[in-house]
């Protein structure tokens, strides 16, 4: 008789889920209590959670791009892990970001203009992204993949820098001289990068 023996995976620490609790009701309390815009009103609670999710996705992708050039430089598989998860999870926070700027269209300007310039040219870097990510996981040469996972982050911002302004304010952050209104865009984009940081560890654990 053969006897096999289960191996139980060890019980997770009390903050391996807290943490993620802690950083989405930091956020959620943010928005809440967020400063409104003079113009905007109430309506930029939407767009905070709509740029937090984008630069986070873009923080992302700039990541994945120091991993793509490292596995194609070096081919090393702990570049490679690395990288599929980063970039996947980096694709995830832009899609939400993206999500965000229809619903924070629909809250400012009554509708989804999905022929924005702005609009457009996230739906296609999206759409780029994605399809660069799948092919590229189908590839059997690593440095491919490296090379295509790199070319996402430059994809996006030339896509964005040469999309014209016909609704989409100029850096309306930057060019806000509302302190309170830039902190807390900035608050909300390092809770989504420590976010996407621990959803990163968290694949990484699942896959070891």
């Amino acid at each position: 008789m053969q006897i096999k023996n289960s191996e139980k995976r060890p019980a997770q620490p009390a903050w391996h889920w807290g943490l993620p609790l802690v950083l989405l009701l930091g956020v959620a309390l943010m928005i809440a209590f967020a400063p409104e815009e003079r113009m905007l009103g109430s309506g930029i609670r939407s767009v905070y959670l709509h740029v937090g999710l984008i630069w986070t996705g873009l923080f992302g992708f700039g990541v994945t791009a120091v991993l793509g050039i490292g596995v194609l430089l070096t081919k090393k598989p702990l570049w490679q892990r690395w990288l599929a998860m980063v970039s996947w999870v980096a694709l995830g926070f832009y899609a939400a970001g993206v999500f965000m700027s229809m619903v924070a269209s629909a809250d400012n300007w009554g509708a989804v203009f999905l022929q924005e310039p702005r609009m457009a040219a996230s739906l296609n870097g999206l759409a780029i992204a994605t399809i660069v990510l799948v092919v590229g996981s189908w590839q059997p040469w690593p440095r491919l993949r490296g090379a295509m996972a790199a070319s996402i982050i430059f994809v996006l911002l030339w896509l964005n820098l040469r999309a014209e302004l016909v609704l989409h304010p100029r850096n309306p952050i930057t060019n806000s001289g509302a302190t309170p209104i830039q902190l807390t865009f900035l608050t909300v984009t390092v809770l989504f990068v420590l976010l996407a940081t621990w959803l990163v560890w968290f694949l990484r654990q699942r896959t070891e």
